[in-house]
């Protein structure tokens, strides 16, 4: 149910960023344990239920970690020739994943859906108010963003691509997630 919440205050505020002048909006999460649909195919949904148009939205199910949204997200920005771009993400993660996707070279600013918030319409900031993590959210995911974070610092001697296949790996073990 948190997790369902957190990916409609993204799409909320992927919406409002369109209105704002973004081009697209990418999805790219895998399905995950527990999931019978990916969690690219649920923004997708609830995208078109706030009206963005089809061809608004790049629906790709291929990710499993934050790592690997960082590498295939910015293979996105590559091939879609975006030259700057937003990434959203629950505010707790937002640290880490600015890490991942500056190492990754990508062209983005990483922000919580929050920061849409004077794009929003109101159905949009409903969700976005929906989708803020509380206390006992932060608390949990806390712990978990630590461990990350440890992992990364841990593998940051080898090389990048050796670093990034691990962290994959981890990642998609660590959420359950099924092969791309």
């Amino acid at each position: 149910d948190r997790a369902r919440r957190e990916l409609q205050a993204r799409s909320a505020a992927a919406s409002a960023a369109l209105r704002a002048g973004a081009r697209w909006v990418g999805t790219l999460e895998a399905i995950l344990d527990g999931q019978e649909h990916s969690g690219a195919e649920l923004v997708r949904e609830l995208l078109l239920e706030l009206g963005v148009s089809t061809h608004m939205i790049v629906e790709r199910a291929v990710t499993r970690s934050t790592r690997e949204e960082a590498v295939l997200g910015t293979a996105l920005f590559v091939e879609r020739a975006s030259r700057r771009g937003l990434v959203l993400t629950a505010r707790y993660h937002v640290p880490r994943a600015r890490r991942l996707f500056r190492e990754s070279a990508a062209p983005v600013e990483v922000h919580a859906p929050e920061a849409l918030w004077r794009h929003a319409n109101a159905r949009e900031r409903a969700w976005i108010a929906a989708g803020e993590p509380n206390a006992a959210a932060l608390a949990s995911e806390a712990p978990v963003e630590r461990m990350f974070t440890a992992f990364e610092m841990l593998l940051l001697p080898l090389p990048v691509g050796m670093r990034s296949m691990i962290e994959i790996g981890a990642g998609a073990w660590w959420r359950g997630a099924t092969s791309p």
